[in-house]
């Protein structure tokens, strides 16, 4: 087994990157997740902006699993820490963790990722177009994430209006925009009363420009449970559960 590369920042809450109730959004926390591995990956000259300048490749996560213990607040002092862990011909593993200044976890993540071509929007290989990996381990199967089930009728649907600000060096609706689009379908007394513990999104299709987007959410108030979707006429986007706790 390779020695894992673990890499870090501390940084802090803003008021911009809170929502009503003084805790982090969700894209935030995500954007901050994906700053802290950007930076690791410009050290071997591999972040989104040189993969797309140089080579017309792009970095596109496809699924997350995470847990939350407490969701960060505002103005609080974070260490955001992350390490590839794995990788196989197509796919990069990599985890996330996000700690208060006394070493509590507070968040973890684990991540799938593919490299595409920008124009041809195909999958490529990302063993041939690394050569420093990070110490991750090269591994043969494909990991497992949780399952994501659909239910047959919703309780909130919501359209959704893509404008050139959502769109990425990557020419597709940035992935931390979804996870806005999926808690605003919700009630804002639920979001004030309940706070998240878990999660798991699954990238489908992705969106561009042209797309007309609609949000659909199911809430399950026994086991404080959602289920979220995004579609696009007929074709499905993306899928995520979350698991809720009271406040």
């Amino acid at each position: 087994m390779n020695q894992r590369e673990t890499y870090s920042i501390e940084t802090e809450v803003p008021y911009y990157f809170v929502n009503f109730t003084g805790d982090i959004r969700l894209s935030a926390l995500v954007d901050i997740m994906l700053l802290t591995s950007e930076k690791q990956l410009h050290q071997a000259d591999a972040d989104s902006t040189e993969m797309v300048q140089n080579n017309g490749l792009g970095w596109v996560v496809v699924q997350y699993h995470m847990d939350i213990n407490q969701m960060p607040s505002l103005g609080q002092k974070l260490k955001v820490m992350t390490q590839a862990t794995s990788y196989n011909k197509y796919f990069f593993y990599r985890d996330f963790w996000v700690e208060d200044m006394d070493g509590n976890v507070m968040v973890s993540a684990k991540s799938a990722f593919v490299l595409i071509d920008i124009k041809e929007r195909k999958i490529v290989s990302a063993t041939d177009r690394l050569d420093n990996k990070f110490g991750a381990d090269e591994i043969n199967r494909i990991q497992r994430f949780n399952r994501i089930k659909l239910p047959d009728d919703y309780d909130y649907s919501q359209k959704q209006h893509i404008g050139y600000y959502n769109i990425d060096v990557n020419k597709h609706v940035n992935n931390s925009y979804y996870f806005d689009w999926m808690v605003d379908t919700l009630d804002t007394d639920f979001i004030a009363s309940h706070q998240l513990k878990s999660l798991d999104i699954k990238y489908e299709k992705e969106l561009n420009l042209d797309s007309k987007p609609v949000a659909f959410a199911k809430v399950d108030n026994t086991n404080n449970k959602s289920i979220h979707w995004i579609k696009n006429g007929d074709v499905l986007n993306v899928s995520a559960q979350f698991e809720w706790k009271d406040k």
